[in-house]
């Protein structure tokens, strides 16, 4: 009898694991809409798959499908209470769902979402992006429900003794959203000056066009584009000449100048390699 219950579970469990190679490749490659099926796919075989679980989850919030994020998180947070990485990803997705819920439900997610996020600091003293999360939450709040400038300057300092990086980051993100734009433009050329990566040039860059300064908006974008081979800034680039009108052709030879052979995930956004590659395409159809 085992043996016979062997042999028709085999099958099963080849299958699941097939599924789960493909899902994790296309998740490793940024196809985020094709990981999905193939993930949950595996999860109706072995439920409990822990890597599935996890990669599925960060599938759906790399979508904005934040809902969605927090289910799966809910499960793997209640059976791996230690675990930091699944705290933040679901007081992450919890806040987001929040945020686009309307006040009344941001209210009845706010203490929830501060648990989480706290308790991954708790796990992991050097966890960086659960401070992240809790400083923009903070600076977002109204003070009458616990939002706090203070406390999002101190989770700055904490990021700054983690990584100077992230703390010029940080920073400059608390002086922007005040409008303190001189203060702002410090810190985040000092990010990009100390970390040379798309989110320094992007946070630099969108500064400049909350301030109006076009030069200056296509001139960090540019310069961030040819160090860093990225796409997320050529197709921001490409995007911005065309709805101001501007700077078409050198829109159109940065777009031609990447490598996509040198692209990583990192350097692609929420769409997915695939997706990115024929929104590129498309940009130049429109540039030309």
């Amino acid at each position: 009898m085992r043996t016979f219950l062997f042999i028709i579970a085999f099958p099963l469990v080849v299958f699941s694991q097939t599924s789960f190679e493909a899902g994790k490749q296309a998740f490793e490659d940024g196809d985020f809409k094709q990981a999905i099926p193939l993930l949950t796919r595996v999860l109706k075989q072995e439920p409990s798959h822990k890597t599935a679980r996890d990669r599925l989850g960060q599938s759906y919030a790399r979508l904005g499908l934040w809902e969605k994020s927090a289910e799966v998180y809910k499960t793997l947070v209640e059976e791996y209470p230690e675990h930091a990485e699944y705290h933040f990803r679901y007081g992450g997705a919890l806040g987001l769902v929040a945020k686009e819920g309307g006040s009344f439900k941001a209210l009845s997610l706010l203490g929830e979402v501060k648990f989480h996020l706290k308790k991954a600091i708790e796990l992991n003293a050097k966890h960086i992006e659960a401070r992240w999360a809790l400083l923009q939450m903070y600076l977002e709040l109204p003070g009458i429900v616990g939002g706090s400038e203070s406390t999002s300057r101190d989770y700055a300092s904490q990021l700054e003794k983690i990584s100077p990086v992230d703390g010029a980051l940080a920073f400059g993100y608390i002086e922007r959203d005040l409008e303190n734009y001189d203060k702002a433009e410090v810190h985040y050329k000092k990010a990009v000056e100390l970390g040379q990566s798309v989110t320094a040039y992007k946070e630099l860059a969108e500064l400049y066009e909350r301030l109006k300064n076009e030069a200056d908006y296509f001139q960090s974008l540019e310069t961030g584009i040819r160090k860093l081979n990225s796409v997320a800034l050529a197709s921001l680039y490409a995007e911005s000449a065309l709805r101001l009108n501007r700077n078409k052709q050198q829109a159109l030879d940065l777009l031609n100048s990447l490598n996509p052979a040198e692209f990583n995930t990192a350097s692609v956004t929420r769409l997915g390699r695939a997706e990115e590659l024929k929104k590129l395409s498309q940009l130049k159809s429109q540039l030309n």
